[in-house]
């Protein structure tokens, strides 16, 4: 079966003022806006149950999705489905994105595999 956002891609609408991203149409959803600061990583880490929408706001982040990496470009977005392994980073300057979950969102459902900070195996606190 395959998971509503694979039938609703990312629409881009081009506007004489500018450009419309539209992300995520009538679904249920968790939306984040995460910035990660220069020489700074995120835990290796997978869900058990929902799938994450990346939507790069900037370029200059790098994205590992279980072992593969891949260098986003402002607007570019990656699907990721539960149980894959990943991470991202910044090396030079801060990015931006948007995490778009769907499914239904608990920290419970994040496990870290490595982590630079000394928390591999602990539960996501907020």
């Amino acid at each position: 079966m395959n998971h509503p956002r694979e039938e609703q891609p990312t629409v881009h609408s081009v506007r004489p003022w500018g450009d419309i991203y539209m992300v995520v149409r009538n679904q249920k959803c968790s939306v984040d806006l995460t910035e990660v600061r220069p020489g700074e990583r995120a835990s290796l880490h997978s869900h058990s149950i929902r799938h994450e929408l990346f939507h790069f706001l900037d370029g200059g982040g790098i994205l590992e999705i279980d072992g593969d990496l891949f260098y986003p470009k402002a607007h570019e977005e990656f699907l990721i489905k539960p149980g894959q392994k990943h991470r991202f980073w910044a090396e030079k300057s801060n990015f931006r994105m948007l995490v778009v979950s769907l499914g239904e969102w608990k920290a419970e459902d994040q496990i870290r595999h490595e982590d630079d900070y000394g928390r591999e195996g602990e539960p996501l606190k907020l």
